[in-house]
């Protein structure tokens, strides 16, 4: 009845406008709890005071403060009981928007786990105000999702998911090697007011973070989220399906709001640190993508370790563009419609063209086609304010390669050069012709090659060939036309004459005379007789050009062998006539034996 009342409303804000469907994911629950320092703490040398903040099977604990004044020298400490995790605040609070401000109302960075440790250490004898913690958040238990998406429990926002047919989402490390991994690493989890979960991405050269702004609204938001980044498993099957699964590295814990735009529901961040030479940065299309042009989308659905939607059952295969004016889930202009799957959480990733991988979409709402805010828009919104480096350069087919020349270095082979005068080809697309009008691919090679080698052609025949470079722009104009022409093959070597062997019982020697001066080796054939068959004729050695003898030393005692030696090289062969040998039994030559005299 739940599911079934659930799809009626979302038929219905549907067809009044979706603007709910536009909404961070709630990923914890509120505990209020009042904690307190005395007022004023008593200071001393290595003192230290501790509380222990837990909740079986959390997927995090984050800690608010509404009041923190600590004397010079004496800090809070929040960590995991295993400190693997630990973050110091000090002084009157914490420092946000790279020293700008300092805090004294704040969020501290969460701590993955159920349980979380507040120590007070004091070297100050004097003491100080202390701190007041009026609240924490739990992290939903890693079942909570489940139990949510079955219909056993209700949370509206994270229950809402946006999986078009079946959920073709991959874990990231599925991809990794791909370049669509490596734009991966700029995508960071976001965790807002240690409540509230979205997705964010680098942008641009100067550290810059976008995300939506239903994600973060104002300044507030801004200095209260923890950016966390590489938080995916180690493996393609290392499961991080929970809230907070699989930590990556909160690389900051606060950000200046640069610019943000309720409409265009984006929000532009500046973080403390510039992280692009770590992560790298995402780059704008400055065009809208085309429909069914292919995408990719990486995010962290649900405060999850980090997926990538590439694949889609409903495109029939990868995720495609499926309209570029769908009704927009805010007001702003038409949205990107496409049926890469997402869900709660996975506001503010980033649309990638699959073939530049260029951003070409703002994701931040559903249903099924999802939605993202195009991106030309943001752009002309942003102003003076767009990061530098944060559009990129158009996909342009590459250009013609030249000095295409053509060699015929025997019958059988041409071989081509040319001068590559891209840098994005994806590869060279080589053609042929027999009358210099027609010509048909006769192959493709890949990126940076600048020759090849045609081993399909026939003696004493012309062929013209030209030359282009692709990519996924199209092809670049053709090079010159080249022309070639096989010599006649030279034909098979003269046959050998004169065969003649010596046999003994243990090695036949042959000899013969050499005919030719264009063979490239002599194989030396054998056949067995036995009393009951013949073999056939077996190659057994192969020796060097202008060789005139070879020795046999596998031979048996009193036994018939047939040898035969042919001339070889590319164009075939010419043999010698076949003779019969007959090797000579063992001779055992007796011994006269001398008795032994004893000389006592």
């Amino acid at each position: 009845m739940r599911k079934l009342f659930s799809l009626l409303v979302i038929l219905a804000l549907l067809t009044i406008g979706s603007t709910w469907l536009c909404s961070r994911v709630q990923v914890g629950e509120e505990v209020s709890e009042r904690i307190e320092t005395a007022h004023p703490y008593k200071g001393g040398a290595e003192s230290a005071l501790e509380w222990v903040f837990n909740y079986p099977n959390a997927g995090y604990i984050a800690i608010h403060f509404s009041g923190f004044d600590l004397a010079p020298g004496d800090h809070v400490e929040i960590s995991s009981p295993d400190g693997k995790f630990s973050y110091r605040y000090a002084g009157k609070g914490k420092v946000v928007r790279g020293g700008e401000a300092v805090l004294d109302d704040f969020w501290a960075t969460h701590i993955p786990g159920d349980t979380a440790v507040v120590k007070l250490h004091s070297q100050n004898s004097q003491g100080g105000y202390g701190f007041v913690i009026d609240k924490w958040i739990r992290g939903y238990e890693q079942g909570h999702i489940s139990a949510i998406m079955a219909g056993i429990e209700e949370e509206g926002d994270a229950g809402l998911e946006a999986i078009c047919s079946a959920d073709d989402k991959e874990w990231a490390k599925c991809y990794e090697g791909t370049t669509m991994y490596e734009k991966s690493r700029t995508v960071s989890r976001l965790l807002i007011t240690g409540m509230y979960a979205c997705t964010g991405w680098l942008l641009g050269s100067e550290g810059h973070l976008l995300t939506n702004h239903h994600c973060i609204e104002d300044q507030y938001d801004a200095d209260n989220t923890d950016y966390e980044f590489m938080a995916e498993g180690a493996t393609c099957t290392t499961p991080c399906n929970w809230w907070g699964a699989c930590p990556g590295v909160v690389e900051a814990d606060s950000g200046d709001l640069v610019k943000t735009n309720t409409s265009l529901d984006y929000s532009l961040i500046l973080l403390p640190v510039n992280l692009t030479s770590q992560y790298g940065y995402l780059q704008f299309r400055d065009e809208l993508p085309t429909i069914g042009e292919r995408i990719y989308i990486p995010q962290h659905p649900q405060h999850w370790g980090k997926q990538l939607a590439v694949l889609s059952d409903v495109d029939g295969g990868y995720a495609v563009i499926f309209s570029t004016s769908r009704p927009p889930c805010t007001g702003g202009p038409g949205d990107i419609g496409y049926y890469a799957d997402t869900a709660g959480g996975s506001s503010g990733s980033p649309v990638l063209a699959y073939d530049d991988h260029l951003v070409v979409a703002l994701h931040h709402c559903a249903y099924c086609p999802n939605r993202g805010v195009p991106i030309p828009n943001i752009i002309t919104d942003m102003g003076a304010y767009l990061p530098a480096d944060a559009i990129g350069n158009l996909l342009q087919p590459p250009a013609a390669p030249t000095n295409l020349t053509a060699t015929a270095v025997s019958c059988s082979q041409i071989d081509l050069t040319w001068q590559d005068n891209s840098d994005n080809e994806d590869g060279f697309s080589i053609e042929r012709s027999l009358d210099g009008i027609t010509f048909t691919v006769l192959t493709t090679i890949g990126a940076d090659e600048t020759s090849f080698s045609d081993t399909n052609v026939v003696e004493s025949t012309t062929y013209w060939y030209r030359v282009r470079a692709f990519n996924a722009a199209g092809y670049s104009g053709y090079s010159n036309v080249a022309s070639a022409t096989t010599p006649p093959c030279p034909g098979p070597p003269a046959a050998p004459t004169e065969l003649r062997a010596k046999p003994d019982y243990e090695k036949v020697y042959l000899e013969w005379k050499d005919n030719s001066d264009n063979e490239d080796a002599f194989v030396i054939y054998r056949a067995k007789l036995s009393p009951t068959s013949i073999q056939s004729l077996q190659p057994i050695a192969k020796v060097r050009p202008n060789t005139t003898s070879f020795t046999d030393t596998t031979v048996e005692p009193k036994t018939y062998y047939y040898y035969q030696v042919c001339a070889v090289n590319e164009y075939g062969k010419g043999c010698s006539r076949v003779i019969k040998v007959f090797t000579a039994p063992i001779t055992v030559t007796p011994v006269a034996l001398t008795p032994a005299v004893d000389k006592k």
